[in-house]
């Protein structure tokens, strides 16, 4: 499947946000702008991220499949789940048990990624299965062993979007930048965050993160699935605007698209740093909030070059040698083509089409 502009765009100022809602978490009860900002964020960026891999799954029944999902997405996970159980211990001292199914902090994404191409299995071609797919979602929330561990409440909650995303064609996202949408998905943008900054209250953010059962979220529990379905409705309309303001044709944000997986497993190392003193205790202090997002900002872009993409391959033991050039390796992979074309080529199974790729 041939690279579009559109989608590495989209994943481009996706990946932004999710560094950017990662280095708010840290202060979302110390500034009542940055907890609506937080939660008009994650009304969209994780379901579109899911809606958006669900897209390019469409190889789902062919045989290799999953062989491949194996190599991309749970030796990774396997991987970063040591390096950051070690990393977070020996510096911050905050783990409290050392465990391969209990994901930290974002690596949740890479096991759920691969749990619900495993449930696209059997869900695909199944009629109604989007339907099928919310209900169960509805109610596995009421059991409480359906929670953190293996990120199996998340996969549950998010599977609709990727779904969704499955059954979608490209004539579906093109339409959505025809006529009167890109207008309509501007006044519906900016209705949707005054309506959070003046009536979502900041605990509403778990049932847009979709990671606990209902007896932990609401008292109400009786009424926990159709507050579930209410914020299905929020989300999927809210993916809906943001399609219809991702720019369509190739610029800066392009090339950033291409690279997510190693944006996406690299920062958690350096967000961290940020939400700890003397970084905290100065934000705090000053209330220079805007720091963040332009250190996120920074955090992508040194993430998506060349240098940190050669570190993540080296991490994931793709190349054993430290003087490993990432050039020189496309340039045996691909004999004849341009070093521009080369790289290009070579960041696919980073954050391209394949399967597996966000």
């Amino acid at each position: 499947m041939r690279r579009i502009a559109y989608f590495d765009n989209a994943r481009a100022i996706l990946i932004i946000l999710v560094v950017f809602g990662h280095m708010m978490s840290g202060y979302l009860k110390n500034n009542d702008l940055i907890s609506d900002v937080y939660l008009f964020i994650y009304t969209f960026h994780v379901p579109a991220f899911v809606l958006i891999s669900g897209y390019f799954a469409k190889k789902v029944y062919e045989q290799g499949y999953f062989t491949k999902l194996v190599k991309r997405l749970l030796v990774p996970y396997i991987i970063f789940q040591v390096l950051y159980t070690l990393y977070y211990d020996f510096f911050f001292k905050d783990i409290d048990s050392y465990s391969l199914f209990i994901p930290r902090w974002a690596l949740w994404f890479l096991l759920s990624l691969f749990c619900w191409n495993v449930l696209l299995y059997f869900f695909g071609k199944m009629k109604y299965g989007l339907i099928i797919a919310v209900l169960i979602s509805l109610f596995i929330g009421y059991d409480a062993e359906v929670d953190g561990f293996l990120s199996l409440s998340r996969t549950f909650y998010f599977f609709p979007f990727f779904l969704a995303g499955y059954h979608m064609q490209l004539h579906h996202f093109k339409r959505l930048k025809t006529g009167l949408f890109p207008v309509i998905g501007i006044i519906m943008a900016v209705a949707g965050f005054v309506l959070i900054a003046r009536y979502m209250p900041l605990d509403y953010r778990f049932w847009l993160l979709g990671k606990r059962p209902y007896e932990q979220i609401t008292d109400m529990v009786e009424y926990a699935a159709l507050m579930r379905l209410g914020a299905y409705g929020i989300q999927f309309l809210a993916v809906f605007t943001f399609f219809t303001l991702v720019p369509k044709k190739q610029n800066v944000l392009t090339a950033v698209g291409r690279t997510t997986m190693v944006v996406y497993l690299l920062h958690m190392a350096v967000v961290r740093w940020f939400h700890e003193d003397p970084f905290k205790q100065y934000l705090l202090e000053t209330s220079h909030y805007w720091i963040l997002f332009v250190m996120s900002l920074l955090i992508v872009y040194f993430l998506s070059r060349r240098p940190a993409v050669q570190f993540f391959n080296l991490l994931l033991l793709r190349k054993t040698s430290l003087n490993f050039n990432l050039r020189t390796w496309a340039g045996k992979c691909f004999p004849g083509k341009t070093t521009a074309e080369q790289w290009n080529r070579s960041k696919r199974g980073i954050g391209g089409n394949e399967p597996g790729s966000f």
